[in-house]
């Protein structure tokens, strides 16, 4: 109910992904720990007269925070978090086949971070974004003849950065910015094919978007 007042008002260590340099305001040291049921349903409608469902997926995000106040100025966190992915599921004759029938994204991201309070009023913290994610993709190859299944599955690293700071003007009133910077990351995998001889290495590349709040 708050929607985005989190980027400058913290209650629990999840505030290492919405602003760490809110970590100060926590004291000793807290974890929290949690998932989030997301259940997947998706309909297609085409101007030719196709139709398809995709069948129904669950999926649970889940996240780790932890965080330790050292002193009134120095506070560090790890946070461990599934920021991007989910996936899709659809019937291997649909009219999308040579797109997708499969597709499924994984990441985690490894977030440690730092917070330090410069003045009184003005805290601010840097942390570093490890992201490991894993990809599948399915789909029909069209050939002229019966439909030539595929498989790509790889995965990759990547390596980002987030910053963070936090004003107070006044001891009810608190300004918050958090910046979290987009990530490449090169994947390399396999490419199966329903046709064995055609097995092969693949690779290909993905940008996560940045992340501005304030």
């Amino acid at each position: 109910a708050q929607g985005n007042a989190v980027t400058a008002h913290a209650s629990d260590p999840s505030t290492i992904f919405y602003n760490p340099a809110l970590m100060n305001k926590l004291d000793g040291t807290q974890m929290l720990i949690g998932t989030t049921a997301i259940f997947s349903s998706r309909e297609y409608a085409s101007s030719i007269g196709g139709n398809a469902d995709s069948n129904d997926s669950l999926f649970f995000p889940s996240h780790l925070y932890v965080t330790h106040k050292f002193n009134d100025q120095a506070s560090a966190g790890l946070g461990i978090f599934n920021p991007f992915g989910l996936g899709t599921k659809w019937d291997s004759n649909w009219d999308g086949r040579y797109i997708a029938t499969s597709s499924t994204l994984k990441t985690f991201d490894i977030n440690p971070v730092f917070s330090y309070r410069v003045i009184p009023s003005l805290t601010l913290a840097a942390g570093l974004d490890v992201i490991l994610l894993d990809a599948t993709l399915e789909r029909k190859v069209f050939t002229g003849g019966p439909d030539l299944g595929s498989k790509f599955k790889g995965d990759g690293t990547g390596v980002g950065f987030n910053v963070g700071a936090a004003y107070d003007i006044s001891d009810a009133l608190t300004v918050g910015a958090s910046y979290r910077s987009q990530v490449h990351v090169d994947i390399s995998g396999d490419a199966t094919f329903s046709v064995p001889a055609l097995n092969t290495s693949g690779d290909t590349d993905l940008t996560l978007p940045p992340q501005f709040t304030a």
